[in-house]
């Protein structure tokens, strides 16, 4: 049984616009649908409602005014759906590990510490303190300061607590503040291979679940071809992207030469088929 963490924390005013919140609410919407598909046995936890108030969103306004001034009030409806009724995560505070009365100082982005006590954070830190069988994660609004870069697992965060001044003894807590990150931290915790694409499927697979997820071969470009990105080779100068219109076993990528010719078909490993090549596909690239 894992157990998980929403992070209040997180949410710091970083939002300028109500755009830029509702991006955030669709990202932190979608955590919890990979979370609700691929974790069985787990166990959520937040803050109690009342104190989100406390914090804000868009920037000089707390969470839940943020919250209502979204103009998509489907969105509105399904973050609350998603995350406080059909996960319907439990407020820590009613069954509190950590006290009040020790010191939980927190790692920030300027290299100093801050005491996080009577917070998510440090109820998370002192669960993993007294049961480190236990997997725990935090989760994260995008663009925070908890942003700490993980060693170990791609796109996930890492971040570094200090309980009673005990500095030879750090506890580290995993955080993730989007889908892709989430599902890098399952393949790596708990062999949860979300990234694998099933010939089943029946959608086209995402941009990761291909060989063009290798930041050191592909680099996005600005352009798009039927709404997928289309990547740049380094070392070819040829540009690939997901064909949006077959799933399943007919998921493949279509190649294009430097100049924007179609060259061929692409299994999602990178195998071209050149008897594939479309005299009529081309990229505009201007």
């Amino acid at each position: 049984m894992m157990e998980i963490f929403i992070n209040e924390l997180s949410l710091e005013g970083q939002f300028i616009t109500e755009s830029e919140f509702r991006d955030a609410i669709k990202i932190f919407n979608s955590i919890f649908e990979v979370i609700n598909q691929q974790i069985k046995t787990k166990e959520l936890y937040k803050e109690d409602n009342n104190i989100y108030a406390n914090y804000e969103a868009i920037k000089g306004s707390n969470f839940t005014y943020s919250l209502n001034q979204l103009k998509d009030k489907s969105l509105k409806t399904a973050f609350i759906n998603i995350v406080f009724n059909r996960a319907n995560p439990k407020e820590w505070r009613r069954k509190q590990l950590h006290s009040s009365k020790d010191l939980f100082d927190c790692l920030t982005v300027d290299n100093d510490y801050k005491n996080v006590c009577n917070t998510s954070l440090a109820e998370i830190t002192e669960r993993k303190v007294q049961n480190k069988q236990k997997e725990y994660l935090l989760l994260n609004f995008v663009n925070s300061s908890f942003k700490f870069v993980h060693p170990h697992i791609n796109n996930c965060c890492l971040i570094t607590v200090i309980k009673n001044n005990f500095e030879d003894n750090p506890i580290c807590i995993d955080g993730v503040d989007s889908k892709q990150a989430l599902e890098y931290w399952l393949e790596s915790k708990l062999n949860i291979n979300s990234l694998e694409y099933s010939v089943n499927a029946v959608k086209p697979p995402r941009d990761e679940q291909t060989l063009l997820q290798d930041t050191t071969r592909f680099r996005k470009t600005s352009f798009r071809y039927d709404e997928r990105v289309i990547y740049y080779e380094l070392t070819t100068s040829r540009y690939w992207y997901v064909d949006n219109l077959h799933e399943g076993k007919s998921a493949h990528l279509e190649v294009f030469d430097k100049r924007g010719i179609h060259i061929g078909e692409a299994d999602l490993q990178g195998k071209i088929d050149l008897t594939k090549k479309d005299k009529d596909k081309t990229l505009d690239l201007s």
